[in-house]
């Protein structure tokens, strides 16, 4: 569905040579990667390996210096047709819940939000307050949350809200960046019980970048180990521990398994 070949991505430096000036610093080198459709790609790394860079990259929002980004075999960089169809199809779940939603706004009209994209792109007449109710109930909240204001509800719900908003527009693929990183641990698994279900009930393909193991391996089929730019490893999570990677047994050495007994 979703294919990357061989980015490289470079910033500018502030740092200034005295002969040339400014100096480009790279970030990725050569990174590909494929998200097949209804499955979930984990990318892992911790700070400062470039995920957060490859995130945008895989969102539309930052051209790389080379490589080719696919959606559906059309470049998302080299046509408008590529740009539309990725902005049509991808919504996006950020870490920081308290800020990509509006304290201003009420629960109904952050979900208005999503709705509205998909009237503009679907040219389709919704009953919102319908719709609404539908989404609050498809992530496990009552319709009366609909007229609350943000600072009302628990981290786990107004997360669960974004999620709503993220689902409203009729994506075919999600990108989550570092979503549930901010929640205690029981939410997490609450969370995640949430994202697999409406994986499957919708259809949904999803891109899970985090810097935590656990999550990888309770969430995605596929994981991509990230470290200074470069890809060290790339394989299913069934099998992690075929790895021969120093980096990734060096993660999967602190990994801590979900109690999800408790979470239940």
């Amino acid at each position: 569905m979703l294919k990357l070949d061989k980015i490289c991505v470079s910033f500018r430096s502030e740092r200034q040579d005295k002969l040339f000036g400014h100096t480009k610093q790279q970030v990725l080198f050569d990174v590909s990667a494929e998200v097949k459709k209804g499955t979930c790609l984990g990318v892992l790394g911790e700070s400062g390996s470039g995920k957060s860079t490859m995130g945008r990259v895989l969102c539309g929002l930052l051209k790389p210096d080379s490589g080719t980004v696919l959606l559906n075999g059309v470049s998302v960089y080299g046509s408008k047709e590529g740009r539309r169809k990725l902005q049509n199809q991808l919504s996006i779940v950020f870490q920081d819940y308290t800020t990509s939603a509006n304290p201003r706004f009420r629960v109904a009209d952050i979900l208005k939000e999503g709705l509205s994209v998909r009237q503009r792109r679907e040219k389709e007449t919704l009953d919102q307050e319908e719709e609404i109710s539908r989404l609050l109930e498809l992530v496990g909240l009552p319709s009366g949350f609909a007229d609350r204001f943000p600072h009302e509800l628990s981290g786990g719900q107004l997360q669960r809200v974004c999620i709503a908003r993220a689902v409203a527009c009729n994506p075919e693929l999600i990108l989550f960046d570092e979503a549930i990183s901010s929640l205690d641990a029981h939410t997490q698994v609450q969370i995640m019980d949430l994202l697999l279900e409406l994986k499957e009930k919708l259809g949904l393909t999803y891109i899970f970048i985090t810097h935590d193991l656990t999550s990888i391996t309770y969430l995605c089929d596929d994981v991509l180990f990230l470290y200074q730019g470069r890809v060290t490893e790339y394989l299913s999570v069934k099998h992690l521990n075929e790895t021969k990677d120093t980096y990734a047994k060096k993660l999967l050495e602190s990994i801590v398994v979900f109690d999800t007994e408790e979470a239940s």
